[in-house]
C-alpha cells in the first residue's frame, strides 16, 4: 500500500474513532474533519506552494462566502468568528486544490473544452440538483412547509463551498498529487472513499442512513467533481440544500 493511502486511511480511522466514541449534539466531528483537511492542505502547500494570483483571489472569495453564509443562521456579526471554522479550512483547501490543479491538470474548476462547456456544466448541476432535491425531500419524511427567504439561500454557500472544497476536493487533490501520473485501482478506491464517506460520517447519523447518504448524495457529488468539474458539484450541492431549507426549514 502506498504511503499516501496509508495516511488517508489513518485519518479516516481517527475520524471514525471520534464518531464512535463521542456522542451528543456537541461532538466535534466537523472539527476533526476540518483539522484533517487543514493538515493535508498545509502539507500540500509546503510541497506545491500557492496557486496563481487568479486562484488565490478565488480561494479568498470562497473562504469569505463560506463564513458569511453563517449570517443566514444568525444575524449577528460575531457569528463570523464561529464561521472561521469553515473559512480557514476552505481557504487552505482551496489554495491546495487549485495549486495541484494548475500543475497536474487532472481535474477542473469549470470545464472549458468548448464554448458550450460552462453552460453544459450549469445544466448538469441544475438537473442533478433537481433530481437529488426530490430524493432528499422524499427520504426526509417531513411535511413540506414552504418558507422562502434570501437568508436561507445565503446559508447554502456554506455547504456548497466549504463541504465541497474542504471536505471533498482536498482528498481528490491529495490523491492526484501523490499518485503523480497514474492511479492504480486501490488509489482510485481510496480517493473516492475519502471524497464520499468522511463527509457523510460527520453528519452523525446511524449506519444505514449514513450508507444511504453516501450512495444517494456523496457518490453523485464526488463523481461530478472528478468527472465533470468542481463548479458542477458545488452548484448541485447548493441547489439540494436550498430546496431543503426552503421546503423543510433549516
Amino acid at each position: 500500500m502506498k504511503k499516501h493511502n496509508i495516511i488517508l486511511w489513518i485519518c479516516f480511522i481517527i475520524l471514525l474513532a471520534f464518531r464512535l466514541i463521542l456522542k451528543g449534539d456537541n461532538s466535534p466531528y466537523w472539527l476533526v474533519l476540518a483539522l484533517i483537511s487543514s493538515g493535508l492542505s498545509i502539507f500540500l502547500l509546503l510541497k506545491n506552494k500557492l496557486p496563481s494570483r487568479k486562484y488565490i483571489i478565488i480561494s479568498v472569495v470562497f473562504a469569505i462566502l463560506s463564513m458569511v453564509a453563517y449570517l443566514g443562521y444568525q444575524q449577528n456579526p460575531f457569528i463570523l468568528i464561529y464561521g472561521l471554522r469553515a473559512g480557514i479550512p476552505t481557504l487552505l483547501s482551496s489554495f491546495v486544490v487549485f495549486s495541484v490543479m494548475e500543475k497536474q491538470s487532472d481535474y477542473k474548476l469549470l470545464s472549458h473544452e468548448t464554448r458550450m462547456s460552462p453552460l453544459i456544466s450549469i445544466l448538469i448541476a441544475i438537473l442533478s440538483g433537481a433530481i437529488l432535491s426530490v430524493i432528499n425531500i422524499l427520504i426526509s419524511g417531513q411535511e413540506i412547509n414552504f418558507q422562502f427567504s434570501l437568508l436561507k439561500l445565503l446559508i447554502c454557500f456554506n455547504p456548497a463551498i466549504y463541504e465541497e472544497m474542504a471536505c471533498r476536493a482536498i482528498f481528490m487533490a491529495f490523491c492526484v498529487y501523490c499518485a503523480k501520473e497514474k492511479m492504480n485501482l486501490f488509489d482510485i478506491i481510496t480517493m473516492y472513499f475519502m471524497m464520499i464517506v468522511p463527509h457523510t460520517v460527520i453528519h452523525g447519523y446511524e449506519l444505514i442512513p449514513t450508507l444511504m447518504l453516501c450512495v444517494l448524495f456523496g457518490f453523485p457529488f464526488a463523481i461530478l467533481q472528478r468527472k465533470r468539474d468542481i463548479t458542477t458539484a458545488m452548484l448541485s450541492h447548493g441547489i439540494v440544500d436550498a430546496v431543503r431549507f426552503i421546503l423543510l426549514g433549516i
